[in-house]
C-alpha cells in the first residue's frame, strides 16, 4: 500500500457554523467548498473536511489536538467567544500544558503547549 494523504471528515448538521468555528475561531483557512454538501479548512499542512450531515448520533466522536504558543490566551478568547470549556488549562507530567474546548458539534479539541 502507498497512501500519501489523509485527514478526518467531520460530520455536522450546520455547515456554515462548523467551518465559521475552525475559520473565525481557531485560524483555518477555507480550502475547497463542494456547494452546501462539504468544505475543507486547513492550517498549515493540515486539514479536515465537513460534510453535512441531516443527523448526527452521539455528538462528540472526534478529538482534536492543536499546539499553540499560549494555551491560557487562547482558552480565555474561545471562552470570551462564547465556545465551551471541558477542561481547564493544567500543567501535564509529558512537560505541556493542556486544556481542552469543544466544537460546535460536541468534538473535543486539546489544546497543547510545550512547556520547554
Amino acid at each position: 500500500m502507498s497512501f500519501r494523504e489523509a485527514f478526518p471528515i467531520f460530520h455536522t448538521t450546520d455547515l456554515e457554523r462548523a467551518v465559521a468555528f475552525y475559520v473565525d475561531r481557531l485560524g483555518f483557512e477555507e480550502r475547497f467548498r463542494l456547494e452546501d454538501q462539504f468544505v475543507a479548512v486547513g492550517l498549515g499542512s493540515f486539514e479536515i473536511g465537513f460534510a453535512a450531515s441531516k443527523a448526527i448520533d452521539p455528538p462528540g466522536r472526534v478529538a482534536l489536538w492543536l499546539y499553540c504558543d499560549d494555551v491560557d490566551a487562547e482558552v480565555a478568547a474561545l471562552r470570551e467567544a462564547g465556545t465551551k470549556v471541558s477542561r481547564e488549562p493544567e500543567d501535564m507530567e509529558w512537560g505541556e500544558r493542556m486544556a481542552m474546548v469543544v466544537d460546535p458539534d460536541g468534538n473535543e479539541i486539546c489544546l497543547g503547549q510545550r512547556l520547554s
